[in-house]
């Protein structure tokens, strides 16, 4: 519309809008009678005014074309800051700004909600404001300080003293900050224009999608690092973003956020397929968080030599990967760290439990108390002597100094990488195993051993055909219940699972007093039990005999069960 004399209007859409097609097919008649209404009186307003021309979106833009309202959003800045005359229809707002009252009415009206009208604001020079029965309101310059008050935007930008550049990126994106869009996208396309962007509109990509897209093309044209001073206040500390802000929402309170003239040389920082590229000057708080200068004082005093700062946690060992934490904060930083090179994903996720490393070990961290569950011993694959790196972990129960911790882990199917035996005071052992379940995933199994089994007669190759292992972490047996869990954590090009180990006893056995009456009587050939108490797989659970009724047979039990105790006691009668 270049060397046209137009005026342009400016309002919110409706329900039953009079649209393109309606021009067209003439059927202007089927649509409400104040979408006509407002239709027929800004004709009348530009009409007055002696312009020849009127550009309203509704009527336009031929929306059925997607190349057509591409071409028209991308261009929209440039049609509002060309037109001769902008008239906004605020079709809830009082006639007059006379009272308080109708200032707080007109404070209020949807228009001001509306993300579009952002850039139909602050892009024409002349802005003439209009209530719902077309009385005028105001003009846009006689109306600045109030405008200002309601918007957040400076009354210099609204009046066109400053251009709208002067203003930081941050501080642009805090005006648009509580305003809202029906399509989820246009939240990100209707601030092209404010930034001076321009990009392909691609309905469908979803919210978060078109914001970062439209942070990316920022970066394209600026270093003003403001980009990054966002917050989530409602965000755990532990939640792990990117640097990019999920939408201007988070900008809320970035409003005096500016950022420092270009006094040094800053690096240009890109978006790679390994995450964002900057370099940022980070301070350690601990071998995993730092705080990363950002080229901005910090507000809202703006103290000599002090940057604004946000929270970084390093994600990986292997490379220079960082998440954003804390993002419900800000901090402030009077002496910058050193300058390093980084990467951050804008979806630094943590490491799933499948994906294939160099290595994957598996490391013991948490056992049982000591007190009630006695590490036995361990058993690994034969040949198996060569020591596995460790890591260093903190726990409640460590394994005794005497055992190895960390054990290669088999990356196929049903792959057993070793079993660790724990005993209890009376003689009953359990073993848990440990190994792979799927390629790359751990899984867990466990068995309750023989009573009174020697620990030294299990081997490994045993264990394997036995082992069925699962994902999940708890096992349920008849007399214990195992839990065991794993974390995943890298370190340089291995990936160890760091697993904790928890038994709780949930029903008495009466293996043990069985066993011990059996292999009497077997001694002694006082009763018909067979051998089986002494030869009996080491695995099948030992069957349980329940005491005959009468009297005289329990006693006898008893007694012989009393003597035998007493026997061994003594030292009179050795256990096999």
């Amino acid at each position: 519309m270049s060397g046209l004399l137009y005026a342009i209007l400016s309002h919110t859409w409706e329900e039953d809008e009079l649209v393109y097609e309606d021009i067209i097919h003439g059927t202007e008649e089927s649509k409400s009678q104040a979408s006509r209404d407002k239709v027929r009186m800004a004709c009348t307003r530009a009409a007055e005014d002696n312009y020849d021309y009127l550009w309203i979106d509704t009527c336009c833009i031929d929306k059925r074309s997607s190349a057509e309202l591409s071409e028209a959003i991308n261009s929209m800045f440039d049609w509002y800051s060309n037109a001769a005359v902008c008239y906004a229809y605020l079709f809830d707002a009082p006639m007059d700004l006379t009272t308080e009252e109708n200032k707080a009415q007109f404070s209020k009206s949807k228009w001001f909600r509306r993300g579009w009208t952002l850039q139909e604001l602050v892009a024409p020079r002349e802005f003439e404001f209009y209530s719902g029965s077309w009385e005028l309101i105001g003009r846009k310059n006689a109306l600045g300080p109030l405008l200002a008050e309601i918007t957040g935007i400076d009354v210099d930008i609204l009046t066109h003293q400053k251009p709208l550049s002067s203003a930081s990126i941050a501080r642009r994106m805090s005006w648009a900050a509580r305003r809202e869009v029906t399509r989820p996208e246009d939240m990100a396309y209707c601030l092209m224009g404010v930034f001076s962007v321009n990009m392909p509109m691609l309905y469908g990509e979803g919210a978060e999608r078109a914001f970062l897209r439209l942070q990316e093309e920022l970066m394209k044209e600026s270093d003003d690092q403001s980009l990054f001073a966002w917050v989530n206040p409602s965000s755990p500390a532990e939640m792990r973003y990117g640097l990019l802000a999920p939408s201007p929402g988070n900008f809320l309170y970035s409003h005096s956020i500016l950022p420092y003239d270009d006094w040094e040389a800053r690096s240009p920082y890109v978006m790679t397929n390994r995450g964002l590229r900057i370099n940022l000057h980070l301070t350690a708080l601990d071998n995993k968080q730092f705080v990363a200068a950002v080229d901005c004082p910090s507000p809202p005093d703006f103290e000599n030599s002090t940057f604004l700062a946000i929270y970084l946690e390093k994600i990986s060992e292997s490379d220079e990967q960082y998440a954003r934490i804390k993002a419900g904060t800000f901090a402030m930083v009077r002496k910058r760290g050193a300058l390093r090179t980084i990467y951050i994903r804008q979806k630094p996720e943590a490491l799933s439990e499948p994906g294939a490393f160099p290595q994957h070990i598996m490391q013991i961290r948490n056992i049982p108390s000591p007190e009630v569950y006695t590490v036995k011993r361990i058993i690994t694959p034969p040949g198996a002597s060569k020591p596995v790196p460790e890591i260093s972990m903190k726990a409640t129960y460590l394994l005794p100094k005497e055992f190895q911790v960390a054990f290669p882990l088999p990356r196929g199917v049903n792959q057993l990488a070793a079993g660790i035996i724990f005993a209890r005071e009376n003689g009953e052992s359990v073993i848990v195993l440990v190994g792979s379940c799927q390629p790359f995933q751990i899984g867990y199994d466990a068995r309750e051993l023989d009573v009174g089994l020697d620990s030294w007669n299990v081997s490994f190759d045993e264990m394997v055909p036995l082992f069925r292992p699962s994902g999940l972490g708890r096992i349920e047996l008849e007399y214990n219940n195992i839990r065991v869990s794993a974390t995943s954590v890298v370190r340089s090009s291995s990936k160890y699972y760091i697993v904790d180990i928890g038994i709780e006893h949930v029903k008495r056995s009466e293996r043990l007093s069985e066993t011990i009456l059996g292999a009497y009587e077997v001694a002694t050939g006082s009763g018909q039990r067979n051998a089986q108490y002494k030869t009996g797989p080491r695995l099948a659970r030992m069957p349980v005999t329940k005491p005959n009724t009468g009297a005289k047979e329990l006693e006898s039990k008893k007694s012989r069960w009393y003597e035998l105790r007493y026997r061994w006691s003594a030292g009179f009668v050795e256990p096999e």
